[in-house]
C-alpha cells in the first residue's frame, strides 16, 4: 500500500530550494557586509589632517619680532656708532598638517575590533620678507626667510564599536584610542641673504632645534565605513585628542654662521638655557628690553582621516 503524502526526500529537497531562493533574494550589498564581517584582520593606509593647539608657538613665538643691534662704520671720519633695529617677521599659524600613517584592525566580533596604528605628522609656517641689517660696518639690504617646522610620530591602540548600519554597505563607528606620541621635534630657521654692500650675495644662517620626551594623549572619535567589496572598504574618521598637561621643548641647540667681524648681535625668537630648555622672546620692545620665557605647548586638537582598509 502507497502513501498519497511528500516523502522525506521530498521535503528535504524542498527546503535545499527554498534556502536556495532566500539567499537569491538577498541584496548583493548584504552579501557582501555578512562576508566583510567574516573577515579577521585588515591593513590600511591613512592619510589625513590634523590641528593641534601649540599656542604659545602660534601665538607666541611665532608672533615674535627681531630685535638687532649692529655697529655702523662711517668712512669719512672712522667714527662707528650702534645700530639698532626691530625687524617684524612674524609666521603664519601652523593651524593644520598633514598626518600620514598605516592602521591594522583586528575584527573580534561583528560590532567590536581593535586597532592599533602609527603615523607622522608635520606643519610649517614660512615667511620672507626684504629689509636693511646693519652688517660689517654697513647698512645693507637684505632677505630675511624666517622658517618654523614642528614634527612628531606616534602609535596608538584603542577600541571601535560600530553603533548602526544605515545600509547593509555602510557602518558607522565609534572609536576610544589611547596615543603615544614621541619623537616630537621644532626646527626654526632664520636665513639673511644680502643683496648689497660689502656683504652682497652673502648669507648667514641661524638654526634652532629641539625636541620633547613622550606625550600620552586619550582621542574619542566617531567616523563611518563604507563597503566595496568583502575585501575593500574606505572609511573617514573624525575625533579629538586631548591631554590636561603641557609639555615642554627640550635639548634644544642652537646653531649659528655669524662671524664676530660681522658686528652684528641679534634677541632670537628662541633662545637656550644652560639645561637646554627652549624659551621664546615674549617682550620685545627694543634691543635692550626684552624678555623671554619657558615654551609651554599642548598637542589637544582634531583631527580628520581617510583609510582605505584591505580586508584577509
Amino acid at each position: 500500500m502507497h502513501s498519497s503524502g511528500p516523502l522525506p526526500w521530498q521535503f528535504a529537497h524542498a527546503a535545499t530550494a527554498g534556502a536556495i531562493a532566500v539567499t537569491l533574494l538577498l541584496s548583493p550589498a548584504a552579501v557582501l557586509a555578512d562576508e566583510a564581517a567574516a573577515k579577521r584582520f585588515s591593513v590600511s593606509p591613512l592619510l589625513g589632517v590634523y590641528s593641534p593647539t601649540l599656542r604659545q608657538l602660534n601665538k607666541g613665538e611665532f608672533k615674535t619680532p627681531l630685535p638687532v643691534r649692529g655697529r655702523i662704520v662711517f668712512q669719512s671720519t672712522g667714527e662707528n656708532v650702534n645700530y639698532d633695529l626691530v625687524v617684524n617677521n612674524t609666521l603664519p599659524d601652523i593651524d593644520y598638517g598633514t598626518e600620514a600613517g598605516v592602521e591594522f584592525k583586528l575584527v573580534l566580533t561583528r560590532r567590536d575590533a581593535l586597532v592599533f596604528g602609527a603615523s607622522s605628522w608635520e606643519g610649517v609656517a614660512t615667511s620672507v620678507m626684504q629689509t636693511e641689517l646693519p652688517f660689517q660696518g654697513v647698512l645693507s639690504p637684505a632677505v630675511y626667510e624666517r622658517s618654523g617646522r614642528f614634527s612628531y610620530f606616534q602609535y596608538y591602540l584603542g577600541w571601535e564599536r560600530v553603533l548602526f548600519e544605515p545600509t547593509a554597505r555602510m557602518r558607522v563607528h565609534g572609536r576610544l584610542m589611547l596615543h603615544e606620541v614621541f619623537d616630537i621635534d621644532y626646527k626654526e630657521d632664520l636665513v639673511f641673504a644680502f643683496e648689497g654692500g660689502p656683504a652682497e650675495t652673502f648669507k648667514r644662517l641661524i638654526v634652532m632645534e629641539s625636541q620633547a620626551t613622550g606625550v600620552q594623549m586619550l582621542q574619542v572619535g566617531l567616523g563611518a565605513e563604507y563597503q566595496v567589496r568583502d575585501w575593500l572598504s574606505f572609511a573617514f574618521d573624525a575625533g579629538y585628542a586631548f591631554n590636561p598637561r603641557s609639555f615642554h621643548l627640550g635639548n634644544a641647540r642652537l646653531k649659528t654662521d655669524i662671524q664676530p667681524d660681522d658686528n652684528i648681535d641679534m634677541k632670537l625668537p628662541a633662545q637656550v638655557d644652560s639645561s637646554g630648555t627652549l624659551y621664546y622672546l615674549s617682550t620685545a620692545n627694543s634691543y635692550d628690553d626684552v624678555a623671554y620665557s619657558k615654551m609651554e605647548l599642548s598637542l589637544n586638537g582634531w583631527r580628520a582621516l581617510f583609510r582605505v582598509n584591505f580586508y584577509f
